[in-house]
């Protein structure tokens, strides 16, 4: 390890440097010399700091912009230490694009039993064009452990039917919201067997840190954003009910367990096109089945006090 950080370090050292940009290296340590010089009464904090800016700017050679040398750092910090390599993970990457690249189906009939998965792999890049496999990661691997558990529970359908059971089964996928501070991807699945039944799951990435989100992560630290979204969601509930004889929620019924009392922190969610929250119920989590996918959007009035700034309009 140790002979490699050293041919690393001679490697960097024996970089040649263009004439142009040693000189403008040069003319940058001089202003700043000057300018330390021109501060006699700064605080040794202020002067501590321009020195080390010096220092800084003849070992990574402040005529290189300041993007490059910023990527040559990291690059070098990341690959000489694994606990550099952690802490780099918490940088944010700024313009991130998040996109489906390619996709794989799943496919299956046999008698009346038949599947069609279709299971996407998403790739996301800074705003270089640099592809941030790590990041990712997270949001591929999560997709394989759903969308395998479907089919897992199909097969074992298929299996246990022996050749004499009706089901029909769908999963496909839209990209429900790509603003510059959001991709969401969600997925539909449809199953006929002796009724039908749909259900929704999103996953959330926040483009300026690439990593997967919750809706938690949309609000400030200590804020009971759980209530806020709950009480306005049962007031919604019965001006609907209200309104239409032909919506029906479970608020009060005479089974209390059956009753929707608040949003669990793993909810559905999206934000539309509006920019306002959505919150996302599958069938049978707060109403009859007939009622179906039912979606609630949230007053961002409501929420401006505990989201964070960026996620909502």
């Amino acid at each position: 390890m140790k002979d490699d950080l050293r041919k690393m370090k001679r490697d960097y050292q024996n970089i040649p440097i263009p004439q142009e940009l040693k000189s403008r290296m040069e003319q940058s340590i001089a202003q700043a010399k000057t300018d330390m010089k021109s501060l006699p009464e700064a605080s040794s904090e202020s002067r501590h700091k321009t020195s080390k800016f010096i220092k800084i700017r003849r070992y990574v050679l402040g005529g290189i912009s300041s993007a490059t040398a910023a990527i040559l750092a990291i690059t070098i910090l990341a690959n000489s230490s694994a606990g550099i390599a952690h802490a780099m993970e918490e940088i944010p990457i700024l313009g991130a694009i998040v996109k489906v690249v390619t996709f794989r189906e799943y496919q299956h009939k046999e008698h009346q039993m038949q599947a069609d998965l279709k299971i996407p792999e998403i790739q996301i890049e800074n705003k270089e064009g640099e592809i941030l496999d790590d990041a990712a990661q997270s949001l591929n691997d999560d997709v394989t452990a759903y969308t395998n558990q479907i089919i897992d529970t199909y097969e074992a359908d298929v299996k246990a039917a022996g050749g004499e059971g009706v089901e029909d089964l769908t999963l496909d996928y839209d990209i429900v919201t790509d603003n510059d501070k959001l991709f969401s991807l969600r997925f539909q699945q449809y199953i006929t067997m002796a009724d039908a039944s749909q259900s929704q799951k999103i996953y959330h990435i926040d483009k300026t840190t690439g990593k997967m989100i919750t809706l938690q992560d949309l609000f400030l630290e200590h804020t009971d954003y759980q209530t806020v979204i709950s009480d306005n969601i049962k007031t919604q509930m019965k001006q609907q009910m209200a309104e239409d004889d032909m919506k029906t929620y479970w608020l009060d019924s005479d089974i209390p367990e059956c009753n929707f009392n608040e949003i669990s922190k793993d909810v559905n969610f999206y934000v539309n096109e509006s920019g306002t929250l959505t919150i996302v119920f599958d069938e049978y989590q707060v109403a009859p089945g007939y009622m179906g996918i039912v979606t609630f959007e949230i007053p961002t009035k409501i929420l401006k006090d505990i989201v964070k700034d960026g996620y909502l309009k």
